[in-house]
């Protein structure tokens, strides 16, 4: 439990400010909590993201970076945002430093507000360290905004250390503000 504020308050932190997304994402065996904050004007937010595992054989999954994204790039295209992101990603025994690409668009053509949201970030041998050979991560979700400010969905995401650390289907519910 201990364990679990802390992650909880690492990521509470980073809520502090405007322009901040915040999302909770479960699982039967484990508990996200997913936090990123605009830190300037032209679209860089500061990430966090911590994972519970309840499974005794795994540890708590952490997050720690930075996102550029839409047109701070160079890519700007109408209802579709780019976005490059570079992390610090950590568990008790890995730890490694992935560069990746994210895209965020609401699906044109319906009268709901419904988004996609994916991310990919790959880490090599030279950018990972401790007794991680390699790092990759995929999260695809896809949610409904029944308010401004609100959304729920569903999405996969799978998580590898050398070999598969997490890799489920969740829920989730975040806020905007």
């Amino acid at each position: 439990m201990k364990k679990l504020l802390t992650g909880l308050a690492t990521v509470a932190t980073l809520s502090f400010s405007a322009n901040t997304n915040m999302n909770l994402q479960i699982t039967n065996a484990t508990i996200g909590v997913y936090a990123e904050s605009g830190i300037t004007q032209n679209n860089i937010k500061a990430r966090g993201f911590f994972l519970y595992n309840d499974n005794s054989n795994k540890h708590n999954f952490y997050l720690a970076g930075i996102k550029a994204e839409g047109n701070l790039i160079g890519v700007d295209i109408e209802n579709l945002k780019f976005s490059l992101i570079a992390d610090f990603v950590h568990t008790k025994d890995n730890s490694a430093i992935p560069l990746g690409f994210g895209v965020f668009t609401y699906i044109p053509n319906i009268n709901l507000p419904v988004f996609v949201r994916a991310e990919a970030e790959y880490a090599p041998k030279v950018l990972s360290f401790d007794d991680a050979d390699r790092f990759s991560r995929v999260d695809v979700n896809i949610g409904y905004a029944p308010i401004t400010n609100a959304e729920i969905f569903a999405g996969y995401r799978t998580l590898s250390f050398n070999h598969n650390y997490n890799s489920a289907f969740y829920a989730g519910l975040g806020y905007n503000f």
